[in-house]
């Protein structure tokens, strides 16, 4: 079949591509670049970044009785503690059988260092929201993948919201993958056996609000191939 690797030279310049700057500027903004002891954030920003969350696109509204298969745990600095503790709970209950550290020596430098970060890394952020995917929201059970592509497009809605709030400063955290993975976390976010949580939405307040703008990506970096 004939194909056209590159069809830049035909866009039409006329083009509305007005959201085009909401999607470059949305960014991962890690808590190093967050303030440090930031004014509570107003919950009317993190409602609508729910908002949002709402409008990605899923099969179940095709089907009665279906809701989002998106769950969303909004953390705030209370639960953001206790979430962190429970971490490094079950990694003291479990890091033997885990096997990703050969020594106690070597597991107990990393657990001062999470144990650090409650206070160092993560003081400054004002809410983890916990991103989990809902395996089956409803009467009709959907493929696994399909619904992890929808929380996915919800929580992509959240970071392009977000750039409507010039001192707000996200990204995604997959964190502890073991910890998170765990029946102690699904107990702690109210979930089922089967559900899953994807990591947790990161929302603190920018030191410098005033990004610099997203340089231009190159079209190389992603493969597109136009079929007549």
């Amino acid at each position: 079949l004939p194909c056209i690797r590159n069809r830049d030279s035909i866009v039409d310049p006329n083009l509305d591509r007005t959201i085009l700057p909401c999607i470059r500027n949305r960014r991962s903004v890690f808590p190093s670049a967050f303030k440090k002891n930031p004014p509570a954030l107003d919950e009317g920003i993190i409602r609508s970044l729910l908002d949002a969350a709402l409008y990605g696109p899923f099969h179940g509204k095709c089907y009665a009785g279906n809701r989002h298969p998106a769950k969303f745990v909004v953390l705030g600095k209370e639960s953001m503690v206790d979430m962190q503790h429970l971490t490094l709970q079950y990694y003291d209950a479990h890091w033997k059988q885990l096997g990703m550290w050969s020594s106690e020596e070597e597991y107990q430098s990393f657990r001062k260092i999470t144990q650090d970060e409650i206070t160092g890394r993560w003081a400054p952020v004002s809410y983890m929201i916990a991103i989990v995917m809902r395996r089956q929201s409803g009467p009709k059970r959907f493929p696994e993948w399909e619904e992890t592509a929808a929380v996915a497009c919800a929580v992509q809605n959240m970071h392009i919201q977000s750039t409507k709030f010039e001192h707000l400063a996200c990204y995604w955290s997959s964190w502890h993958g073991a910890a998170r993975d765990s029946t102690e976390m699904k107990k702690f976010l109210d979930i089922g056996d089967d559900d899953k949580c994807m990591g947790f939405f990161v929302v603190g307040q920018a030191k410098n609000p005033e990004f610099q703008a997203r340089r231009t990506r190159d079209k190389l970096l992603m493969d597109v191939e136009w079929r007549s």
